[in-house]
């Protein structure tokens, strides 16, 4: 089944209409692919799915223009976003993020059950989240999708089974419409585009 036949529903067969689920049997669940974007967009995530290269780059110019950002703006750490984007790379993180107003990164996974993503070194050098500016975009594509920060811990494990990376975390979209309360107080989530590559 394609990703665009799970993100949007498909029509129902004859004999999927003519049995319809019992309420004592275990609820069937969502497809991966869709808890992670319902769970994302609930918490105030922007998602852009693209099938080409020139999606993806138009997508990133319209994010650039609904925003009123510049090129400058955006502090880039990955050499492959850099080129791909046409974007300055950042050698000393520490002294350029301060001036910037976006971060743009790659992510390790994309964490279903809460539409959180999750990050390392290899995307953030050193730095925590609350050196991170308030604007991040992430690219990612659908073979990055885990159902919880364990099944995604465990295959960062598996992938990096050399050397696993450190500053291991999971980073949240901002919901404009929550007010943030005590529980929330130094995790705050960020404002998140994220351009999902097929």
């Amino acid at each position: 089944m394609s990703f665009w036949n799970n993100l949007f529903g498909k029509k129902k067969s004859p004999e999927e209409m003519d049995n319809p689920q019992s309420p004592f049997m275990p609820k069937k669940k969502d497809p991966i692919e869709i808890s992670f974007a319902s769970n994302f967009t609930n918490k105030g995530g922007k998602f852009l799915f693209v099938d080409s290269d020139e999606m993806a780059v138009s997508f990133f110019k319209e994010i650039l223009i609904e925003n009123r950002w510049v090129h400058s703006d955006i502090a880039c750490l990955d050499s492959e976003i850099s080129f791909f984007y046409n974007l300055d790379l950042i050698d000393d993180e520490a002294a350029g993020i301060n001036e910037k107003k976006i971060l743009f990164i790659k992510c390790e996974f994309l964490i279903a059950n809460t539409g959180g993503i999750l990050i390392s070194s290899n995307q953030i050098k050193n730095l925590n989240l609350t050196q991170l500016p308030e604007n991040i975009i992430i690219t990612a594509n659908t073979k990055q999708f885990a159902n919880d920060v364990s099944d995604g811990m465990s295959m960062l494990k598996s992938f990096y089974s050399d050397e696993l990376p450190t500053n291991i975390t999971t980073i949240n979209p901002k919901n404009s419409n929550k007010e943030s309360d005590f529980l929330t107080h130094g995790k705050g989530g960020k404002n998140i585009y994220l351009i999902l590559n097929q």
